[in-house]
């Protein structure tokens, strides 16, 4: 984008915003140099914007407001859209023959789960929804790890959640994800950091799946940085600044674009 000051005041206010959405941070002399505009100028813009709740004012510019950066949990999430047969299409087309795979839980995940063919597959997973999936499928042999349940995530989690985990070693864990800025994952709480920690920890690959519209969102608790990821398979481009955060530290980026569910399959129910 270059300078442009014939913007009126409301369309230089959401062009702003557009631009957080994909860079999730911008500074006054960013909003200079975009819209050719004074320091004063762009200071009244940001303070308008904190005030109408469209950003989050910072020192020496604006991020995006907490709000923004909420996602819906798995339960409001329900059914899965087209993106994310997509992605899960393009995850499953990843696992192997004889490959040891470790589903976590999420609506994406599952897609994953409900498409994969290959076979013989060892499957370990805590979602109730995966095991379902997984216990109709010829060549899967099937572990379910222990633990609470929790009804709102249809999970099992808690401390015998990660001791089971430990005594297992797998080639692929399908990671869902809470959350993904510039920085990394987050996650909701505590819990659901350290046992995603936990499942990472005994993967030799972590294969992270996430729709656009877990990007420029966080949680409380930060989980991990890029750097813990190999592998992340989506539906469209992540925004400018996580997409250079993930080169940065070298992770793939498969996009789900155009692929195809196979024919006669339907959607994983809510």
């Amino acid at each position: 984008m270059t300078a442009d000051a014939s913007l009126s005041q409301h369309e230089r206010l959401d062009a702003i915003c557009a631009h957080l959405g994909h860079h999730y941070r911008i500074g006054i002399e960013d909003i200079c140099k975009l819209f050719g505009v004074t320091r004063d100028t762009a200071r009244r813009d940001v303070v308008r914007l904190d005030a109408e709740g469209r950003v989050l004012r910072v020192r020496g510019g604006a991020v995006l407001p907490p709000q923004a950066r909420q996602v819906e949990n798995y339960g409001q999430r329900g059914g899965a859209s087209a993106a994310k047969r997509a992605i899960g299409a393009a995850t499953a087309a990843l696992l192997r023959a004889g490959e040891r795979v470790l589903f976590d839980t999420s609506t994406t995940v599952a897609e994953a789960a409900r498409v994969a063919r290959v076979s013989p597959l060892t499957v370990l997973t805590n979602s109730l929804d995966v095991a379902g999936i997984m216990s109709q499928s010829e060549g899967v042999e099937l572990h379910v790890l222990g633990g609470r349940f929790n009804p709102w995530e249809r999970s099992l989690e808690g401390a015998q959640t990660r001791q089971s985990l430990a005594q297992f070693q797998v080639d692929k864990l399908i990671l869902g994800a809470c959350a993904i800025d510039p920085l990394g994952l987050t996650c909701p709480s505590d819990e659901v950091a350290s046992l995603k920690q936990a499942m990472m920890r005994q993967a030799s690959q972590v294969i992270l799946v996430a729709d656009s519209s877990k990007f420029s969102k966080a949680f409380m608790h930060r989980m991990c940085g890029f750097d813990s990821i190999d592998l992340l398979v989506t539906d469209q481009r992540p925004p400018t600044a996580i997409a250079e955060a993930l080169a940065a530290v070298g992770v793939e980026v498969v996009v789900a674009e155009g692929v195809r569910v196979p024919e006669g399959e339907e959607a994983l129910s809510p």
